[in-house]
């Protein structure tokens, strides 16, 4: 126990297991903000949808968000410490806008995502620096590349997702979006910008395991044709949530007209000579 504090003091120092306690200690923290977040690219679109919650009543919820816009075209989901999380907002701006000054066109999100994950791995080799304490998730419409979904964890790790989920639940809702990317591909189909969308909202309504509110939920979706990123407002959400139970209420109709019944009977003692059970004879 001794020696497992001892290795806790610094973030420089491997333990003899190979671990660095500091850097764990930060992917613990992003679980334990009591949100997930899903971001799922579809053929022509790319949609993130998160939780919101407002922690006090007194607070106005318009300034409670997860979601936030580093550029027109680049969206991004940060969970986390909120301090960790402005800091790391106000970085991916810097990064975009000096980019931008520099070869005077819009930084790819790839080059944005790489960036990002160079900075946080970096803070994780100086005793004098905090871990980051916050994962984020880029967006974007790539001119060249299409739909475009990065995670980077408090380590620095960065990778390309088809989907993507980060928070509490991560790994739970990361088991339901693999399932429905399995169904789709079987179906041999692929996903519509409403697919899309219904997809990681009812994804995020299974694992959470309760029926949401339209405030309970921030839902944003950029397409091929359209690539500014649209905050969808609560009447768009709450349709969603509407076509997801009506969907469920037909599911559950289905299954109940499919159910057969045997009723096994037992003879009446007023009846025994016409028995309705065979003969053991």
């Amino acid at each position: 126990m001794q020696a497992h504090l001892t290795f806790d003091k610094t973030i420089k120092v491997f333990s003899p297991e190979g671990r660095l306690y500091q850097v764990e200690y930060a992917f613990k923290a992003v679980a334990s903000c009591g949100l997930t977040a899903i971001a799922f690219r579809g053929t022509n679109c790319v949609v993130a949808c998160v939780q919101k919650k407002v922690p006090d009543k007194l607070i106005d919820p318009a300034t409670v968000t997860s979601l936030y816009k580093v550029t027109d075209t680049i969206a991004c989901v940060l969970l986390g410490s909120p301090s960790d999380s402005k800091m790391i907002l106000n970085r991916m701006r810097y990064e975009a806008n000096n980019f931008k000054y520099e070869n005077g066109y819009d930084i790819p999100v790839h080059v944005l995502a790489s960036k990002m994950s160079g900075f946080a791995q970096l803070i994780s080799q100086y005793a004098f620096y905090r871990t980051i304490c916050t994962t984020s998730v880029l967006l974007s419409i790539d001119e060249e590349k299409g739909p475009q979904v990065f995670k980077i964890d408090p380590a620095g790790h960065c990778q390309g997702f088809k989907g993507c989920t980060a928070g509490a639940k991560e790994q739970e809702a990361m088991t339901l979006l693999e399932k429905a990317f399995k169904k789709k591909a079987q179906a041999g189909g692929n996903f519509s910008t409403d697919e899309a969308t219904e997809a990681v909202i009812e994804t995020l309504q299974n694992v959470i395991g309760s029926d949401f509110k339209p405030g309970d939920l921030e839902v944003s979706v950029a397409t091929t044709t359209n690539p500014v990123f649209k905050l969808l407002n609560p009447t768009e959400v709450e349709q969603y949530l509407n076509k997801i139970a009506d969907k469920s209420q037909l599911t559950l109709t289905l299954q109940y007209h499919s159910l057969t019944c045997l009723l096994y009977t037992s003879p009446s003692p007023r009846d025994l000579s016409t028995s309705r059970m065979p003969s053991s004879a």
